[in-house]
């Protein structure tokens, strides 16, 4: 009878081992088979949070408003220059193209004349002037934006020498031009972005091959 108790025992642990085994091989079997289905164990599901937008995607969702130059020039941006308005106007051009016409910001760009106390800010979600093109049929069309410090200015907050600007991840060039017919040349930095059409140039390129005057 003792024997028989032992073997009955031993048969039931055999018999439960067998089932555990079972289960674990199952459980295997259904990872094995989500690694093959897609690739990659099964994991919960999460959500992560979308990218933030560029500083250029920034820009040009800020400034898509002053494709309405009403609205431009309520924001800050009142003195065109060269006025598209006065006979026989016409833009800054180049072999290379065009530059547009330029509706300046006075508060964030200062005014030449006093360029050593103007505003030595380059922040790109506010750029001191805005790039149009004049159509055929006379209207203004929103092409890019202009950022602009006079370098009097920025030496004067940075120190005689200072390294040029940067904004949107780019140097902003070194200029120098008059900035009224006749008036003295003013040393600079300016970088066009086009960011209201395409540019074959390059979206910092100073001029623009096809836009019109």
């Amino acid at each position: 009878m003792k024997h028989t108790a032992r073997r009955s025992t031993r048969t039931a642990l055999l018999s439960l081992a067998a089932v555990v085994a079972t289960a674990a091989l199952a459980g295997c079997s259904d990872d094995a088979d989500s690694v093959a289905a897609s690739g990659t164990p099964k994991a919960a599901a999460s959500s992560s949070p979308a990218a933030a937008p560029t500083e250029l995607e920034q820009v040009r969702t800020a400034t898509a408003a002053y494709a309405d130059t009403a609205v431009a020039k309520a924001a800050g941006y009142t003195v065109w220059s060269p006025d598209p308005a006065a006979p026989k106007a016409t833009c800054p051009s180049s072999p290379e193209g065009k530059m547009g016409y330029h509706l300046v910001n006075p508060g964030l760009r200062g005014a030449p004349p006093k360029a050593a106390e103007a505003d030595a800010t380059i922040d790109f979600a506010k750029p001191e002037q805005l790039l149009y093109q004049k159509k055929a049929d006379g209207t203004m069309e929103l092409v890019g934006v202009e950022y602009l410090v006079f370098k009097a200015a920025w030496e004067r907050e940075n120190g005689v020498g200072a390294a040029a600007p940067q904004v949107l991840g780019q140097p902003v060039p070194a200029s120098k031009h008059s900035f009224a017919p006749g008036g003295p040349e003013i040393e600079h930095y300016e970088l066009h972005v086009w960011l209201h059409t395409d540019n074959p140039n390059g979206m910092f390129a100073p001029y623009h091959p096809t836009i019109t005057c």
